[in-house]
């Protein structure tokens, strides 16, 4: 099968493995471009020999038999060559385990950022149910203070009520309670008012806070977006470029 270089780089890197061994050729520390040229070239010099061998026999000479070279057998351990430290195949080597050991930190990262992401919605569900519960207990607590304090005015008027009847002379100083009344009144509003402030206050602190996280997670996510494309460009270059 006379295949190009291009189309054999469609194969996957095992298939172009299985093709050379039978071929002879040892792909140890090749990138696959290269396994691809080399299967062309074994290819072509095998169909030159074929078309130049002659097509009868003479009945003369016997033909000497060609001892034929092992071939390997797919699946089995292909043999070590000696690579060296600054040599071509030493290069394409490092690139190789470069390369792996950039998709393996690409799946790390990319995995701590779903975590990530994970913790934050679960903070930001957990941060609006104490929110909700801040306010329902604020209500509640400010219902409760101006139901006893109404409780407490309406005695008291009963009271004054009584006392005037009672004593018409004392009016001028129940007077002058019922005003200290109305100013405790107003003072337990404002109390209850700043109350409720500082509660509003807290719950915009903690969104203050949720906005800068996902702010932190959203640059994390760009750079990792980064990194991975140019983790892709770096392999496609070696391999393609």
């Amino acid at each position: 099968m006379n295949e190009s270089a291009e189309v054999l780089l469609k194969k996957t890197r095992n298939e172009l493995d299985e093709i050379a061994v039978k071929l002879g050729i040892n792909t140890a520390g090749l990138a696959k471009t290269r396994i691809a040229e080399s299967i062309v070239e074994a290819r072509r010099k095998a169909a030159a020999k074929e078309t130049s061998r002659p097509k009868t026999e003479t009945p003369k000479a016997a033909t000497p038999k060609i001892k034929e070279a092992p071939k390997m057998e797919v699946g089995k351990q292909k043999p070590k060559i000696s690579i060296g430290k600054d040599g071509v195949f030493a290069k394409c080597q490092a690139i190789d385990a470069q390369i792996n050991e950039n998709n393996e930190a690409v799946a790390v990262i990319g995995i701590g950022i779903d975590e990530i992401n994970k913790g934050i919605k679960g903070l930001r569900s957990d941060m609006d149910k104490k929110s909700m519960k801040m306010h329902k207990d604020g209500a509640s607590m400010l219902q409760q203070g101006i139901k006893e304090l109404n409780k407490g005015v309406k005695e008291k008027l009963n009271g004054i009520d009584a006392q005037i009847k009672s004593n018409k002379m004392a009016a001028a100083n129940m007077e002058k309670g019922v005003k200290e009344i109305n100013t405790g009144i107003k003072e337990m509003q404002k109390s209850f008012d700043r109350k409720a402030e500082e509660i509003q206050a807290g719950i915009k602190v903690m969104y203050s806070g949720v906005k800068v996280i996902r702010t932190g997670i959203q640059e994390m996510g760009s750079k990792f977006e980064d990194f991975r494309n140019e983790a892709s460009n770096y392999k496609h270059d070696f391999y393609y470029g």
